[in-house]
């Protein structure tokens, strides 16, 4: 990735315009980027759109004293708008404690991948904004845009018919990335059920487990996974 132009930058910073339109034509490709993972759920030019004022924030607002790339800072602020606009345009009504979580979650989760290029802990965010981790999960996941992970996953964790994993997602590297983030049970018991059709039933008796505790092992994992394909980028516990 091509480094910024601090020359550009530094202009940029002080209002000049034509330095500012240059810098911008030169990082679109971030935008075009980061609208691929969301492609379906908007139009492309308003994803563009969204994208676009990302963009503009992190050219403000970027230092190269932070000791990251641009585009490291960049991406977490464009993808950011995006969420924000499919969180707030949402059908689905959401109490109002989670949406303030939800934010301040992002916010954190943001500001320092923005700084250091990688995804805070869930629990270091959880601390950091004052709940508890089942907490702020809850909030991540009932403010995620909606059709994100239903796309992937048939029926999510209400009534799933097993087997229904979508093809076009077999190979998803976001879906194998979260897979393997997993903890060996919980990774165990949604590959089966959903890549290979199984029950909980014939689960629980190759486990030695109860249907309900591999009831409860699904639901966690299915948990973890929208947050961390839905939610603020890559977040799990």
């Amino acid at each position: 990735m091509q480094a910024i132009d601090r020359d550009l930058l530094e202009k940029a910073k002080r209002g000049d315009m034509e330095a500012r339109e240059a810098l911008f034509r030169a990082n679109t490709g971030l935008i075009w980027a980061c609208a691929r993972r969301y492609a379906g759920l908007l139009e492309k030019e308003d994803l563009y759109q969204l994208g676009a004022v990302g963009l503009l924030k992190a050219i403000s607002r970027f230092d190269p004293s932070y000791g990251v790339m641009f585009s490291t800072y960049a991406v977490p602020l464009i993808l950011g708008e995006i969420r924000r606009h499919l969180r707030d345009s949402s059908p689905i009504k959401v109490e109002r404690r989670l949406k303030e979580i939800a934010y301040k979650a992002g916010r954190v989760i943001e500001e320092h991948k923005a700084r250091t290029g990688a995804e805070p802990p869930a629990a270091e965010v959880a601390r950091e904004i004052g709940v508890d981790l089942d907490t702020l999960l809850e909030a991540l996941e009932a403010t995620s845009p909606p059709g994100h992970l239903e796309a992937m996953m048939s029926t999510g964790d209400r009534g799933i018919r097993t087997g229904e994993l979508k093809d076009d997602y077999l190979d998803s590297i976001e879906l194998r990335d979260a897979l393997e983030k997993l903890p060996p049970d919980e990774r165990y018991v949604v590959e089966n059920r959903f890549f290979h059709g199984r029950t909980q039933t014939e689960l629980a008796r190759e486990m030695g487990l109860s249907q309900p505790q591999v009831c409860r092992i699904e639901k966690a994992a299915l948990r973890k996974l929208r947050v961390y394909l839905s939610a603020p980028e890559g977040i799990l516990p």
